[in-house]
């Protein structure tokens, strides 16, 4: 059977989803492929432009803000679609995170959200930031949720140790964000 990029990335989320974003690397991926590390390169110029297309797949997957819903309940659809999409797999905030810093080409999850908050009112260097803030509450959250309940399960944070219902910590941060947002627009 010839390899494929499709096969490199599932099997990539595999590995992620098995031994987390630390023990993902090409030398694991080829292994599991029964290839030559080099094999994979054909499909991916390095490991970086791997890491770029999965966090592509997944942003990519979240759902589309209705046209019909207000500027803040289509900003709530994207927030938690975002959420929802880098928490869907082990260390999946941490992964999409790293590719974010990268600053990869075509990877902007904002696009969409920077024209919802334009069309709201915002000019377009505050839609611009005003999205950028608004992912980076996004990410920090998952990256703290995903790796609270990581420690938890290593035993190194006890069961219950955090102080309240982290989608009650989203939900209430959410909706500073949006209420920031809206006394801007006034």
């Amino acid at each position: 059977m010839a390899l494929t990029r499709q096969a490199v990335l599932d099997e990539a989320i595999r590995t992620l989803d098995a031994y987390g974003f630390a023990d993902l690397s090409m030398r694991k991926l080829a292994a599991a492929l029964e290839v030559q590390p080099s094999a994979l390169y054909w499909h991916f110029a390095n490991k970086q432009s791997l890491l770029a297309a999965v966090a592509t797949g997944w942003l990519g997957a979240m759902p589309a803000p209705s046209s019909g819903a207000t500027w803040d309940e289509q900003v709530r659809v994207w927030a938690h679609g975002l959420r929802r999409a880098v928490t869907a797999h082990r260390d999946g905030a941490e992964l999409v995170a790293s590719v974010l810093a990268m600053r990869a080409e075509g990877v902007d999850p904002t696009r969409g959200l920077v024209a919802i908050l334009h069309q709201a009112g915002l000019r377009a260097p505050d839609a611009r930031a005003a999205a950028a803030t608004v992912l980076h509450f996004v990410m920090g959250h998952a990256v703290d949720e995903q790796g609270h309940a990581q420690m938890q399960a290593f035993g190194v944070a006890p069961a219950g140790a955090a102080p309240d219902d982290p989608d009650h910590r989203f939900e209430y941060g959410l909706a500073l964000l949006v209420d920031g947002i809206r006394a801007r627009l006034a």
